[in-house]
């Protein structure tokens, strides 16, 4: 869950433009790989996370991805 929340943080941060997505993707995946293993999750579990966002995860990084924002009235 810590590492899942942390990583989808440092997405947004990438997608806003605040870090850029070439140089901090791959430290973002291998920092959620190393939190999940830190809490617990097994070794082989843990790969396979981190092999899911390495192979998927591009455009949820990718700025031109942004999502609009909605607002209660």
């Amino acid at each position: 869950m810590r590492g899942s929340l942390v990583h989808d943080a440092l997405y947004q941060l990438m997608r806003n433009r605040h870090l850029s997505s070439t140089r901090w993707r791959a430290e973002a995946d291998n920092e959620l790989k190393r939190m999940c293993r830190e809490d617990g999750m097994s070794r082989l579990r843990a790969a396979w996370v981190h092999r899911g966002v390495r192979v998927g995860g591009g455009p949820a990084a990718d700025p031109a991805s942004t999502k609009q924002v909605h607002t209660a009235p």
